[in-house]
């Protein structure tokens, strides 16, 4: 398999269905009259693509209420297991806002700047790449390319910072954007050296804990088998990942900071919104993150778009400001990916009242 992992930047009556009603969100009063005839055709919708071999989970959230959550499709055939909102989804790429976060926490912590070259971090750094910085990292402006193999190679930390310090690179440092999923492997490494602690143990007492997710992660949380969604690739069983190897703690360094982790869609809301507005980071560590991640969109309007793969598993994250709502949709068969689908949903998502 060649790398897929990616990251662009880019309601009532409904519980017979397996939906939560406004009644099992925060007790907010429901946001309008037309949200349970919306979620009703966000749902026939779904309904008409799982009759057509489409599975995954989708979570809408509207002015702090539930208007739709629901799982749809099954998430092991051969065990006729269904998907339901409990089910837990390879994020893929979603895991750089997480990665990146760490970054700025240590950053308002004093343990490091964003303006630091790598050279700070690593020894024998060429001198084409002395001028990297972790800003240029973060927003992949390094000019380091995208990958140095795939994302189930096992191979060591110091094999990829190998690969990465002798590459070509694809421009001057700072010079034009290039996505590299490398790139945050540099960042994972950075962590574990600032820190003294390994990637996932300090992204879990310092991103995913406090902001009240700990079930987010790669080996932490300790999976039941039974809880995570397996893929499909071509029709045929792909597994979960963890049925690819793996170290003892984690990923390979192909994948470990810069894609993998497992999440439900509701612990990747709640995490999500916690970065923005929570407790776990400082304002100027938030300021940072809707720098980096609130967009404007082709009509003006502010959102965020984060979207995670591996070709398999697909999880699409979009929250519009103006309309105050949130959509993710994660998926688990290889024709059917999130964000193919989400398009079709937005209109009706992001409605205004």
């Amino acid at each position: 398999m060649v790398r897929r992992n990616i990251n662009r930047w880019l309601a009532p009556g409904l519980a017979a269905c397996g939906c939560l009603s406004f009644a099992a969100a925060t007790g907010a009063a429901p946001p309008g009259p037309s949200a349970s005839i919306l979620a009703v055709e966000v749902d026939a919708r779904l309904q008409a693509l799982e009759r057509s071999g489409f599975s995954g989970a989708v979570l809408w959230i509207r002015k702090d209420s539930v208007i739709l959550e629901k799982g749809y499709g099954l998430a092991d055939r051969e065990a006729g297991r269904p998907i339901t909102p409990r089910t837990v989804f390879d994020i893929g790429s979603i895991v750089k806002p997480i990665t990146a976060s760490a970054i700025w926490k240590l950053q308002a912590d004093g343990k490091l700047a964003v303006s630091d070259p790598i050279t700070r971090f690593f020894a024998n750094v060429p001198p084409d790449k002395a001028e990297i910085t972790v800003q240029q990292l973060l927003s992949h402006r390094s000019g380091l390319d995208d990958i140095f193999g795939d994302d189930y190679d096992v191979v060591a930390r110091d094999w990829v910072l190998d690969k990465a310090l002798s590459s070509r690179l694809i421009g001057k440092p700072g010079e034009k954007a290039r996505y590299s999923n490398a790139g945050y492997s540099l960042l994972a490494m950075i962590i574990e050296k600032v820190s003294g602690q390994p990637y996932e143990r300090y992204v879990q007492g310092s991103i995913l804990t406090p902001a009240g997710t700990p079930n987010i992660g790669y080996k932490i949380p300790l999976w039941a088998r039974e809880d995570l969604a397996v893929g499909y690739e071509k029709g045929k069983r792909w597994g979960s990942p963890l049925d690819h190897p793996w170290a003892s703690d984690g990923p390979s360094w192909n994948l470990r900071g810069n894609g993998g982790m497992l999440a439900t869609a509701a612990d990747l809301q709640k995490l999500m919104e916690a970065l923005q507005n929570g407790p776990v980071l400082p304002v100027t560590a938030r300021a940072g993150f809707k720098e980096h991640y609130v967009k404007k969109g082709d009509n003006g309007s502010l959102r965020i778009r984060v979207i995670g793969g591996n070709g398999i598993f697909n999880a699409d994250y979009i929250k519009s400001f103006d309309a105050d709502a949130t959509l993710i949709l994660m998926t688990n068969v290889d024709a059917f990916p999130a964000e193919k689908i989400t398009p079709d949903l937005m209109d009706i998502v992001f409605r205004k009242e």
